[in-house]
């Protein structure tokens, strides 16, 4: 069930596009490759929040892509028992962040 948007860059020009709407989203470092899968009440601000704390707490992630849904929490939850089916883990920075 993977989100069917393209990968954007993490660029403010490119956050400006994201919604003001409830979703999940995903993102991947410089090769494209998944490394968090996320959901929250605000695309727009927390995908602006993650620009902000780049350098300390996202410093590999370059690509964003999302889904608005009311739903969130449920494909956040079926987005992460794919990928877990998919590579027997979390995503690198789910991993790590669940580790604290």
């Amino acid at each position: 069930m993977l989100i069917e948007d393209n990968w954007r860059k993490l660029i403010p020009e490119q956050i400006l596009n994201a919604p003001d709407f409830a979703g999940v989203y995903e993102l991947a470092g410089i090769l494209q490759a998944l490394l968090y899968i996320g959901h929250t009440e605000s695309l727009a601000r927390t995908i602006a929040q993650i620009h902000d704390k780049k350098e300390s707490e996202f410093p590999t992630v370059s690509f964003f892509r999302f889904h608005a849904t009311q739903e969130h929490e449920k494909e956040y939850n079926e987005l992460i028992e794919e990928y877990k089916q998919k590579h027997n883990a979390l995503p690198p920075i789910n991993k790590q962040r669940n580790s604290h």
